[in-house]
């Protein structure tokens, strides 16, 4: 008896009703889950020290969340109007940001410059000692992919404090806040784009993919085998590193000429989206040298000029 092979779209019809739609991300164990996956990758690799270091910055996050004061927060007048005409509530390209998320990036500062020395904290000293005026032109160039002008030095650091004021508001509104929005391929919380996306285990998420939140690391699903860019599902390609980890591999599309990493939890348990990203650079001059962008974001691989 022949069998017929289910296309994308009708696979997201049968699922749709089983499977939540939207994951925000665990409060309790975010930024140390990362930590604690940065930590396990460094040892004896090249980047070594810089996984090392964004695990302290991970640690930091963590803190930081568990410690954050209130912040203003959408009306839910607001956010019933976004759910309503499909708009993510939490737009970082129009959210009026609370000024207390500067007073955060500095405590973050002085907590990491206690544990950083030489080049490193001499960036950190420098970046803590900059006006409120200073962070939030360099966060309107990060959150809007602007290069120009944009500090690669120091847009990790605050890269990472824009990433827990966005995570402390998601999970303070809570899912029911949020529904899906008219452009799939970018976060229905925040609208960012993706660091990279996971094809789950366990329960009703098993083998199901979810792009992961750059900014406040919400997951929404999107079937496999379709360009999170373009949404078509002609010239996907999967790319891997010989002899490298099996769990990680980059989806590219002929169509638009991106790419976009997806982890396998069932071949490694402990992957994490923007960790295992980072370490798997390699990775991205493979995709690179077959003239493929990356489609995706991750505030702690911010390239700038060799000077920089």
């Amino acid at each position: 008896m022949a069998t017929r092979i289910l296309e994308p779209d009708e696979i997201e019809q049968l699922s749709g009703s089983e499977i939540p739609f939207l994951r925000l991300p665990l409060r309790s164990s975010l930024f140390s889950d990362r930590a604690a996956r940065l930590k396990q990758l460094a040892p004896n690799h090249p980047m070594g020290d810089y996984l090392a270091l964004i695990a302290a910055v991970a640690e930091t996050q963590q803190w930081a969340l568990e410690n954050m004061p209130p912040v203003a927060l959408p009306k839910p007048e607001q956010i019933q109007q976004c759910k309503e005409h499909g708009m993510p509530p939490l737009n970082v390209q129009t959210h009026h940001r609370d000024r207390m998320w500067c007073d955060l990036l500095r405590r973050m500062l002085r907590r990491l410059a206690d544990e950083t020395q030489g080049r490193v904290r001499e960036v950190i000293m420098r970046l803590e000692g900059s006006p409120d005026e200073y962070y939030e032109g360099q966060a309107s160039k990060l959150l809007a992919a602007v290069m120009f002008g944009l500090d690669t030095a120091t847009a990790p650091l605050l890269g990472s404090a824009l990433q827990v004021y966005w995570v402390h508001m998601a999970t303070t509104l809570g899912r029911e806040s949020f529904g899906r929005i008219d452009a799939p391929g970018v976060c229905p919380v925040c609208g960012s784009r993706p660091v990279a996306s996971i094809a789950r285990i366990g329960a009703q998420e098993n083998g199901h993919r979810y792009l992961h939140c750059s900014v406040c690391s919400a997951e929404w699903h999107m079937v496999r085998i379709k360009c999170s860019n373009c949404e078509t599902t002609k010239g996907i390609h999967y790319w891997g590193i010989e002899g490298g980890s099996k769990a990680i591999q980059a989806e590219s599309c002929d169509e638009c000429d991106t790419y976009l990493k997806i982890l396998y939890m069932e071949r490694d348990n402990q992957v994490e989206p923007t960790a295992d990203d980072v370490a798997s650079v390699q990775l991205d001059l493979l995709v690179a040298e077959k003239s493929k962008l990356r489609s995706g974001v991750n505030f702690m691989l911010i390239h700038g000029e060799e000077d920089d």
